[in-house]
């Protein structure tokens, strides 16, 4: 068994007293050890190297391969941080030695000491990046596996780091292209670079585009160029990569999938409806709701399916060729003409025509306090958070308000709010709409405070009335 072996089996106090008295009598053989752990490529060793680096006392500044300066002073983990590298640098070993051990930091656990060191690695990489980007990058694709730190890089130049994650989503080999998509899919900037690159593109290359976009399904424009591939890819393996990630899922859920092609105003060839109805669960959906298509006209034609057929109000089937799209109905689309055909007494699987529908209030522009005051229950809302798909927003600064989002197509509304813990309650506040590439997404947690609220005024009456629905039946109020 190697020495770093025998180091990893120790417990937290047996490795304590070994590394205080093995750097008290000779710090050489201790910055051996350090290395040596460090070049093992194992986790444990990573850790215990940090461990071990965490009992020695704290040296001054070094002169040599010292990355701190005035900006960001003398914060602990970089002082260990410079320590290990000066030991490095003692032990001969190079960048490509010890960048292993830097970039696995972040994935440590929270409570080891390794962990400590990832905001210090930050810094770091940062500084580097400054000075020489394109090495800093190798550094990250060759040794951070799920590139994690491309947030780093992203903050020092954004255009190099996301056009280099883009050639590794589309081209690279032997790569985990899945966490490469991972990074990209808060930067919808991509969406309009694969558009211009799919029509130059081989059906490989296509795959690939495809595949990325679907980081981006929540985008409208996605969507139609994506049920614009289905129906126009000369190859099976494009269509079928895109078909993929615009149909409903076939399960329980399948009212909630439909209700959200509603709201979001999707439509599919009647191919695919038929299709997706074949699922039973799905099925039985659509038995029971309204769909349209445009007419030759431009007036809506309203549509019912029944036994795998699509019908129009007379009863007569539409022709199995008619690939124009069909949509599920929404209460603007209904004129007053459909209106007084449409039975008002079915039960359906989510609330179609009975839909209430919002308009904007006079003077309700940027913000809106229709529903300020509104309470509920801390259980209930909490249910309705997650039954309606709301997201938490974290916050930058203590000052700032509770805010829950939810997205519909390019849009989010954002829904102040109180707890109430005395009573507890929670009651709504102001209400705003954003654009949704607005929202600042780091890892899984979401920040809305330094985007701006879009004039009401600018949203799809769809969109906002869908958005403003969400926000009643947030606080059961709808």
């Amino acid at each position: 068994m190697n020495q770093w072996e025998n180091l990893c089996e120790l417990t937290e106090d047996a490795l304590c007293d070994i590394a205080r008295s093995m750097y008290d009598s000779d710090v050489k053989a201790f910055e051996k050890a350090i290395t040596d752990l460090a070049q093992s490529g194992e986790m444990c060793a990573y850790k215990t190297a940090a461990a071990m680096l965490a009992t020695v006392p704290m040296r001054a500044k070094s002169a040599k391969n010292n990355f701190t300066d005035a900006r960001f002073g003398s914060l602990e983990n970089d002082v260990y941080l410079d320590m290990f590298l000066n030991a490095c640098e003692d032990q001969g070993l190079d960048a490509d030695g010890y960048m292993p051990m830097l970039m696995s930091a972040q994935y440590a656990n929270r409570k080891s000491a390794l962990y400590g060191w990832d905001k210090s690695v930050d810094r770091y990489l940062t500084e580097l990046a400054r000075v020489d980007f394109d090495r800093a990058a190798d550094y990250v694709d060759k040794y951070d596996s799920k590139f994690g730190k491309y947030a780093i890089l992203i903050k020092v130049d954004k255009n190099k780091a996301i056009n280099r994650l883009l050639q590794m989503a589309l081209y690279g080999k032997n790569i985990d292209k899945a966490s490469v998509r991972n990074v990209l899919m808060d930067y919808d900037e991509v969406v309009g670079v694969l558009f211009s690159l799919y029509g130059r593109s081989s059906a490989k290359e296509r795959v690939a585009i495809v595949r990325l976009l679907l980081t981006y399904r929540n985008d409208v424009r996605v969507r139609e160029f994506l049920q614009d591939v289905v129906s126009s890819d000369s190859s099976k393996t494009v269509k079928k990569a895109a078909a993929a990630g615009i149909k409903p899922k076939k399960s329980k859920d399948a009212a909630v999938a439909i209700e959200r092609m509603m709201t979001e105003g999707i439509g599919l060839p009647q191919a695919e409806w038929k299709e997706l109805f074949n699922d039973s669960k799905c099925a039985a959906v659509a038995d029971r709701i309204f769909f349209y298509m445009s007419g030759i006209d431009g007036r809506p034609c309203m549509l019912v399916y029944d036994r795998g057929v699509f019908l129009k109000m007379d009863d007569r089937p539409i022709d199995k060729k008619d690939n124009r799209r069909i949509y599920v109905l929404h209460p603007l689309d209904v004129t007053e003409e459909l209106a007084a055909v449409l039975p008002k007494e079915i039960e359906q699987p989510f609330l179609q025509i009975g839909r209430p529908v919002y308009h904007r209030i006079d003077g309700e522009r940027y913000f809106s306090n229709r529903l300020a005051g509104t309470m509920t229950t801390h259980d209930e809302f909490y249910e309705n958070l997650k039954k309606f798909g709301f997201v938490m927003c974290e916050k930058r600064a203590a000052g700032e308000p509770n805010t829950v989002i939810l997205r519909i197509c390019d849009y989010v509304i954002g829904v102040e709010f109180d707890t109430l813990g005395e009573a507890d309650a929670v009651s709504c506040g102001r209400i705003a709409y954003y654009n949704a590439a607005d929202v600042v997404k780091l890892k899984h947690a979401h920040y809305i405070s330094s985007a701006s609220p879009v004039d009401s005024e600018k949203l799809p009456r769809r969109v906002f009335s869908e958005l403003t629905y969400a926000a009643y039946r947030l606080f059961s109020a709808a």
